[in-house]
């Protein structure tokens, strides 16, 4: 095996999960009722910039591409790997990946073995994390698609602390005409957080506007400072925060163990940091194709 070619661009980029000159999905399935067929068809979407691998313990061909057992068995060493494998199963394919040299991981697979120690893992090795539990990630400008569903190319971008929060946003969007500059299902957030995502688009081409769905503020400092920093950039941001409605709580409940965060300081927050508290996912939309028919594209 060859390690890829690739630039350093520092422990702490966000680069790899935004631009990698390679991409393996392990857990990669021919079955449409897998998330491993969902994930391996988006991320051989993006074949004309990248090069796609796909890791599975069966045998044969997957959407036409030819699959390896192991990381091992790849010509390359990939930048990004996307992890969708049995919960059991995850630390043993993190730990060939830092071997291998191995920069980023999108972990999906949820329930995950002492994850915490897992994620200390990755960073010690020089590595990013998003995840786990997470949903995916999506980048119009680079044709990077490692999620579920489809998506239409556009100015609005998508944080979310929650993946099923996060893909209705995508999908009420793209029914409203609406396209997606870039996603991501934050996950977990044991290394890679809300804030931290806030902060890359501010200088992210192709977004106009920003969609953040939050379910707790464990930095939130930081949180609305990067919401300064992207209103002064003029992108503007529009939070849609559980507890807001029933539906918002009982997403947070579901979905993540953190306290959603009283509304009257989410409100005041917003304030003081110039964003847009929304209160339902649909109003979220509507705000945003008002806001980006008024900034101009870049």
């Amino acid at each position: 095996m060859r390690d890829s070619a690739r630039v350093d661009t520092g422990h702490r980029s966000l680069a790899v999960f935004s631009d990698p000159a390679s991409v393996a999905v392990v857990g990669a399935s021919a079955n449409p009722a897998k998330w491993g067929y969902w994930l391996a068809r988006g991320a051989l979407a993006g074949r004309d910039r990248r090069s796609v691998h796909l890791v599975t313990r069966g045998a044969g061909e997957i959407l036409g591409t030819a699959t390896a057992p192991a990381l091992t068995d790849l010509p390359e060493v990939p930048e990004l790997i996307a992890v969708c494998v049995p919960a059991a199963q995850v630390g043993a394919v993190v730990d060939e990946a830092l071997a291998l040299g191995v920069r980023g991981v999108l972990g999906i697979t949820a329930g995950v073995p002492d994850a915490p120690a897992l994620a200390a893992r990755i960073t010690a090795g020089g590595a990013r994390l998003i995840g786990p539990s997470s949903l995916g990630l999506y980048d119009a400008r680079t044709s990077l698609h490692i999620a579920w569903g489809n998506f239409r190319a556009g100015g609005l971008a998508v944080i979310s602390q929650s993946g099923q929060v996060g893909t209705e946003i995508a999908l009420l969007a793209r029914r409203s005409g609406l396209g997606i500059s870039r996603f991501v299902s934050v996950g977990g957030q044991l290394d890679v957080t809300t804030a931290d995502l806030l902060e890359d688009l501010v200088d992210h081409p192709g977004t106009r506007a920003v969609a953040l769905y939050v379910e707790g503020f464990q930095d939130g400092r930081r949180i609305f400072d990067a919401v300064r920093l992207l209103k002064r950039a003029g992108k503007p941001v529009l939070v849609l925060a559980a507890g807001a409605s029933e539906a918002g709580a009982r997403a947070a409940r579901s979905h993540t163990s953190a306290l959603t965060s009283p509304m009257e300081l989410v409100d005041a927050a917003c304030r003081a940091a110039g964003a847009l508290r929304v209160p339902t996912a649909g109003a979220l939309v509507d705000v945003a194709a008002c806001l980006m028919a008024r900034v101009p594209a870049a």
